[in-house]
């Protein structure tokens, strides 16, 4: 609540002069209190960080933020202090591929097969039969 001092005056000889209350009407007497009227302060809020975009590997983790002021969306807010959006991440290193010298050939492959019937230029069966399709005479 701000409260203020209200008098009765007048201007007289080019000067205000204070007058007893009663010299004044009272229903022009304006308030001496009234209700402050704050608005809430601007802040930041953040959502929580999504999932990285790679289970592998270098990736990227993102989040919303947005200005409030009190419940409502607000602009207020100070843009030196906007928290980042945007957050690379890494949850674990890719695998990598065994070397050449220690591929095998997969039991279920059938690489027999595979050899015969020319599919080493596939990439699953180039895998399966690393090494029927790395020792076959072209």
């Amino acid at each position: 609540m701000k409260t203020r001092v209200v008098l009765c005056a007048g201007l007289e000889n080019g000067m205000y002069r204070e007058y007893p209350e009663k010299r004044c009407e009272a229903f022009q007497k304006p308030e001496e209190q009234a209700a402050c009227f704050k608005r809430p302060c601007s802040t930041w809020f953040t959502t929580s960080w999504s999932q990285c975009s790679k289970t592998c590997g270098a990736g990227v983790r993102l989040r919303e933020v947005k200005c409030y002021q009190g419940e409502a969306l607000g602009q207020g807010c100070d843009p030196t202090s906007k928290p980042e959006a945007r957050q690379s991440c890494q949850l674990q290193p890719c695998p990598t591929e065994a070397p050449e010298e220690d591929c095998e050939d997969k039991a279920t492959a059938n690489c027999v097969l595979v050899l015969k019937v020319k599919l080493c230029s596939h990439w699953y069966y180039r895998k399966a039969c690393c090494r029927s399709c790395r020792t076959k005479s072209p």
